[in-house]
C-alpha cells in the first residue's frame, strides 16, 4: 500500500485504476517514519470483489470509475471518525481562508468559483476541491482541506485553510446574501454530505455538525452568472463574524 496525506491525515490505499491514481498522486507522501511513530493511519482497502459487484450493479461504469466513487465514499465516511465530514461543494482559498459553495449539481458552484479566480488570478483565490473538499475540526478551528475525491474535474489541491463561510447558492437575477439559522443550514447540510445509514454513524455526524455550525457563519447566496458576484460575495463574506 501507498501512504498519502489528505486533510492532514496519513492514508494508506493502494489505487488500481488510472483515475484515483492520477488524481491522488499529489497527495502521495514520503513520511514513512509516521508508522514507526505511532501516528494514526487510516486504512482504505476496496476489495476487487467489491468493485466487480459495483461495477455489475452500475454497468454504465467503468471499474476505474468505481473505484475512484467508492474509495471517496470509504473516506467520506471515515472523516466521521475524525471530527470531519465532506461537504458537496466548490470551495476556494483566499486570503488564508476558505469559502466553499455549496448546491445541487447544475446550480452554478464551479462557474462561481471560477469567477473568482477570473476577478482575483488563479495565483491568489485557488480551488482546492471543486465537488467533495473536507471540513474538519483541526484542533478547534473547523478547515477545508482539498481531497483526491473531485468528482469529474481534477481541480484539487493539496491545501488546508480555516473555512471562513459556508454558502448555499442559487442563480438570482441580483446579487444578494442573507444569514441562516442553524437548524435551516443543517437541514441543506445534510442534503449535501454523505449520510451514514448506521445509527452510530449517523450520531457521529450530528455531533460533528453540531459543533460546526457552532463555530461558522452559513449564507444563502443569490449570484448572478458574472464575475461581479464573486466580489459581491467576498465582499460580505470577508467582513462576516462567524457565531
Amino acid at each position: 500500500m501507498s501512504l498519502y496525506r489528505i486533510a492532514n491525515l496519513y492514508v494508506n490505499m493502494s489505487p488500481k485504476y488510472d483515475h484515483l491514481k492520477s488524481y491522488a498522486q499529489k497527495y502521495l507522501c514520503d513520511d514513512s517514519y509516521a508508522l514507526e511513530d505511532g501516528v494514526d493511519v487510516i486504512d482504505i482497502n476496496v476489495s476487487d470483489e467489491f468493485l466487480a459487484e459495483r461495477q455489475k450493479d452500475n454497468p454504465h461504469l467503468s471499474l476505474s470509475d468505481c473505484e475512484y466513487m467508492w474509495t471517496g465514499s470509504v473516506f467520506a465516511h471515515k472523516m466521521l471518525d475524525k471530527n470531519g465530514f465532506m461537504l458537496h461543494s466548490s470551495a476556494v482559498v483566499y486570503n488564508g481562508n476558505a469559502y466553499l459553495f455549496s448546491a445541487d449539481s447544475g446550480t452554478g458552484k464551479s462557474t462561481h468559483t471560477s469567477f473568482w479566480q477570473q476577478v482575483f488570478g488563479k495565483d491568489e483565490a485557488v480551488i482546492i476541491n471543486d465537488d467533495k473538499p473536507v471540513i474538519r475540526n483541526i484542533d478547534g478551528v473547523f478547515c477545508a482541506s482539498g481531497t483526491p475525491f473531485s468528482g469529474k474535474s481534477d481541480l484539487n489541491e493539496d491545501i488546508t485553510a480555516p473555512v471562513k463561510a459556508v454558502c448555499f447558492i442559487y442563480r438570482s437575477e441580483v446579487n444578494e446574501i442573507r444569514k441562516i439559522e442553524p437548524s435551516e443550514a443543517l437541514h441543506l447540510i445534510l442534503e449535501q454530505t454523505v449520510r451514514p445509514k448506521a445509527a452510530d454513524g449517523a450520531l457521529k455526524l450530528l455531533d460533528v455538525l453540531d459543533m460546526f455550525l457552532r463555530k461558522v457563519q452559513v449564507y444563502s447566496l443569490g449570484v448572478t452568472y458574472s464575475p461581479d458576484s464573486a466580489v459581491f460575495a467576498y465582499n460580505n463574506l470577508s467582513r462576516a463574524d462567524n457565531p
